[in-house]
This record gives structure tokens, C-alpha cells and sequence, in this order.
């Protein structure tokens, strides 16, 4: 299955927050979970990350149909604070954003 690339685009929010390593793993990660999905990818995918010391553990949801998918990768470099940034799938373009941007 080859993907259909979009337009992505950031929130002005998430673009202040979340450095761009981060923003790039959880485009990698879409990516990675439309291809496994493929027609069961829900238009909203919720990421929850949460900061385990040498750790981020990265949790994904979507509604419909339920499905939870948990990752856990190295920290290295990555400083981050836990989160949660939703990924809205449009027909043009794809959103990273935080709940508290829509």
C-alpha cells in the first residue's frame, strides 16, 4: 500500500512546544499505522506521550473502530513534558495540534 501524501501542517502551539525530532516520530508513527490499518485508520488519531525517565512511552487511540497501540522509544535527546496531540486526517491535509487547540 502506498500512502497518500498530504499537506501537513502544525499548530502554532505545537510548533512552540514540541521539538521538530518529536513532530517527525509521530508523522513516522501515522505512517507507519495507516499502512498496518489501512482502511480502519480513523480520521482522529490521539497520541498520548508520557515521559519515563530514560523513556517516552507513546500511546495511540482512535475511536473508530477502537483500537490502543502502545510504543516505547529511547528518550536520547528528546526532551519532552507528557502530552497528548491529536492528529486530525482531513480529505487535503493532515493537523498535528494539541486538544486545546481545536
Amino acid at each position: 500500500m502506498t500512502l497518500q501524501l498530504k499537506p501537513r501542517y502544525v499548530t502554532r502551539a505545537i510548533n512552540e512546544e514540541v521539538n521538530i525530532e518529536l513532530q517527525v516520530l509521530l508523522w513516522e508513527l501515522l505512517d507507519s499505522i495507516a499502512v498496518k490499518r489501512k482502511d480502519k485508520m480513523d480520521y482522529l488519531q490521539i497520541f498520548e506521550l508520557v515521559n519515563n525517565g530514560n523513556n517516552i512511552r507513546i500511546i495511540n487511540f482512535q475511536e473508530q473502530p477502537a483500537m490502543k497501540e502502545e510504543f516505547i522509544i529511547g528518550k536520547g535527546k528528546l526532551n519532552i513534558k507528557d502530552a497528548t496531540i491529536w492528529i486530525i486526517d482531513e480529505p487535503n491535509n493532515q493537523t498535528m495540534l494539541f486538544p486545546s487547540d481545536y
